[in-house]
């Protein structure tokens, strides 16, 4: 019964990953693409490199620093199962 479930959510943090990288992959597609177009490249490539500029303006200093440290210890983490 455990290994079923533990079984269940590695799969399930497995699509999570696949669909977080395949989003990630998207937004660099589409920053790409303004970059390439500039200002030709559509209301709706424009919306999204304005979105990211707000993001980053709006990320502190200390929200970076808190970034860090989760993916510190995840890595820290990860490393000591293998």
């Amino acid at each position: 019964m455990n290994n079923k479930i533990i079984d269940n959510l590695r799969s399930f943090s497995t699509f999570v990953l696949e669909l977080s990288r395949a989003g990630i992959l998207i937004v660099l597609l589409i920053v790409l693409v303004f970059l390439l177009l500039g200002d030709g490249s559509g209301p709706y490539v424009q919306s999204v490199i304005l979105n990211i500029g707000e993001l980053i303006s709006i990320i502190t200093s200390e929200a970076i620093i808190g970034i860090a440290v989760v993916l510190l210890a995840w890595f820290m983490v990860s490393n000591m199962k293998r």
